[in-house]
């Protein structure tokens, strides 16, 4: 079941997100993520438009929008490559006409996923925060003309 974030969501999510961003993110220290961990228990959370995925009560998953800006879409690790990003996706696509993201450049698991739904590359750039490359994408319901 996919249903919008509450508040006592918000620590079960920061887990995943922790957990998740170290396994997916292996070229960044460990500690850059505890480090904004506060941060997106405070402010990034609350202040999305998030999604969560419960499967038997338990949230395994979330997407987080911002507009028309994924600003996060992150599995439990322990039950990843089930499609339960895909389906996470679907549902935010079903409401946008259009939705950006930037992922990190080496995730090439995480690029290769956005692809294949469809996501186009627009440009790479430094992300500020750890200085690694990131590459902005794009998504439109509408075909591109051209």
């Amino acid at each position: 079941m996919i249903r919008c974030a509450v508040a006592s969501d918000i620590p079960s999510l920061v887990d995943i997100w922790l957990r998740a961003s170290r396994q997916a993110h292996g070229f960044i220290p460990a500690e850059f993520w505890a480090q904004r961990a506060e941060a997106m228990a405070q402010h990034y959370l609350p202040g999305a438009e998030t999604y969560v995925l419960e499967v038997g009560g338990r949230a395994i998953g979330f997407a987080a929008l911002q507009g028309d800006h994924l600003e996060a879409l992150f599995i439990d690790p322990e039950v990843q490559s089930f499609g339960h990003g895909t389906h996470l996706m679907a549902h935010a696509m079903a409401r946008r006409e259009r939705i950006t993201l930037c992922v990190y450049s080496r995730n090439v698991r995480a690029v290769s996923f956005y692809r294949r739904l469809g996501f186009q590359a627009l440009e790479e750039r430094p992300e500020p925060l750890s200085g690694e490359n990131e590459t902005l994408m794009a998504w439109s319901r509408q075909p591109a003309q051209g």
